[in-house]
């Protein structure tokens, strides 16, 4: 069973989350009961379910869940890919078609069994950054240009509960590594809406229109990033 976890902060309204470990987080105003929040939770608990079993279904493309052998489906910009492991001293990362091939250093010996498991991961992930840091980087001089914005650096990470944040003072933007999973749509999407904050820091009616002003469809790709796990 979810557990629920509330945080009081000084805001105006309450903010429903279901996180990857499938409990409720509810940040709320100081002055609103426990009693009023477990209705309201009560009140959406469709939402809420719908939410859970989205998570589930994510977690079977998860690739930090598996052990990444050959025949393992992964994604990549919205494309699954078949996974082949290949012992090679020069390790590597080539799609080909539809096949990801992985030459990855390693043994078979069963005593080194969790060293190599890891090893592939390590490859996986830092072959995903280094993907995601030519395509953000393309993204950012794309929408700087056409928003007359500057930033001054970006980093790419796993981040657990945010698609990308912006620090307006650095105009240091962060993107969640996730996003290399979904099509490439939903990347542009979050590149607008966090250059956006760099003019609105709120997520008021003004700072939605500027996101509609560079990206019209915006509607589109967020869709894409709530449900494109859900329909395969």
């Amino acid at each position: 069973m979810s557990e629920i976890i509330i945080e009081y902060k000084k805001i105006k309204n309450i903010y429903i989350r279901v996180k990857q470990d499938l409990n409720i987080y509810v940040t709320a105003p100081k002055r609103v009961s426990k009693k009023y929040i477990y209705e309201l939770i009560e009140k959406r608990k469709d939402w809420i379910e719908e939410k859970k079993e989205a998570i589930k279904k994510k977690n079977i493309f998860d690739i930090s869940q598996k052990e990444l052998k050959s025949g393992n489906e992964l994604y990549y910009l919205g494309k699954n890919y078949m996974l082949r492991v290949l012992k090679c001293k020069k390790e590597n990362i080539i799609l080909a078609g539809r096949i990801m091939y992985m030459y990855v250093n390693i043994k078979d010996n069963e005593e080194l069994k969790n060293s190599d498991i890891r090893k592939k991961q390590i490859l996986l992930d830092t072959w995903y950054k280094k993907e995601a840091i030519k395509l953000f980087d393309s993204l950012l001089k794309k929408y700087c240009s056409i928003m007359n914005l500057e930033i001054n650096t970006f980093t790419v990470k796993k981040l657990k509960s945010k698609w990308g944040s912006c620090d307006i003072k650095k105009k240091h933007i962060t993107f969640n590594l996730e996003l290399m999973k979904y099509p490439i749509t939903a990347a542009e999407y979050i590149t607008v809406h966090e250059l956006a904050h760099l003019i609105e820091a709120n997520h008021s009616k003004k700072f939605y229109n500027i996101v509609s002003l560079y990206m019209p469809e915006w509607k589109k790709s967020k869709i894409i990033l709530d449900t494109f796990f859900n329909n395969l």
